[in-house]
């Protein structure tokens, strides 16, 4: 599955970790769904291989009972297994002969990247879109992959594929005119009481932004 640039949007990006509400990982990002999210990403780096393919299973079959993408996070292995549309690999694990052996030519590579020359030659070795995050307003040393919006529009600018920023958004307006082609959230979404209301008032800010 090819990710055009209108088919991004607002992106789920799970976090089980926040969630308040005690209800299952399906259950959140059906409510999210509900709220307008376009596409949703498997993201629990702390859960054991058998649960989160058990998850990815689930969300698979959500996903496409609403005619959204469903990414997985690493773990190649499980994206094919549940054949998940797309995968999401950090830049330093970007091998794209080998993911392409294992996922096939039609289903979707992105990569976590957080610089300019990073998102070169992702877009060249065969990424169909990237990832920038977490965004903040300046560097923050506690996170290191972080990157400034300033940082974000030098990434945009080099590459013709789609651009999502997500994670560390503590103002959506900052992303204006930054040439991203989509918003992932985390626990903007899953962290809240209300999945869906607050699913529903960040897809509404992300129309106006992209």
């Amino acid at each position: 599955m090819g990710l055009l640039k209108r088919d991004l949007g607002l992106v789920a990006v799970t976090d089980l970790s926040s969630m308040r509400v005690n209800k299952t990982l399906r259950d959140a990002a059906q409510e999210a769904i509900e709220g307008g999210v376009t596409m949703v990403v498997l993201n629990e780096p702390t859960l054991p291989h058998d649960a989160l393919m058990k998850e990815a299973v689930r969300l698979k079959i959500l996903c496409g009972m609403h005619d959204i993408p469903f990414i997985m996070m690493r773990h190649v292995d499980i994206a094919d297994a549940v054949d998940a549309d797309g995968i999401v690999v950090a830049y330093e694990e970007f091998d794209p002969v080998n993911i392409r052996a294992v996922l096939g030519a039609d289903r979707s590579i992105g990569v976590l990247v957080s610089k300019p020359e990073e998102a070169e030659k992702s877009a060249e070795g065969g990424a169909s879109f990237l990832m920038c995050g977490p965004v903040n307003d300046k560097h923050d040393k506690d996170k290191p992959d972080s990157i400034t919006t300033d940082e974000l529009e030098a990434v945009c600018a080099v590459v013709d594929i789609p651009v999502i920023a997500y994670g560390g958004l503590e103002d959506i307006n900052m992303l204006r005119g930054t040439g991203i082609s989509g918003i992932g959230a985390a626990t903007s979404i899953f962290g809240q009481s209300d999945v869906t209301a607050a699913a529903s008032s960040l897809r509404k800010l992300t129309r106006e932004i992209l």
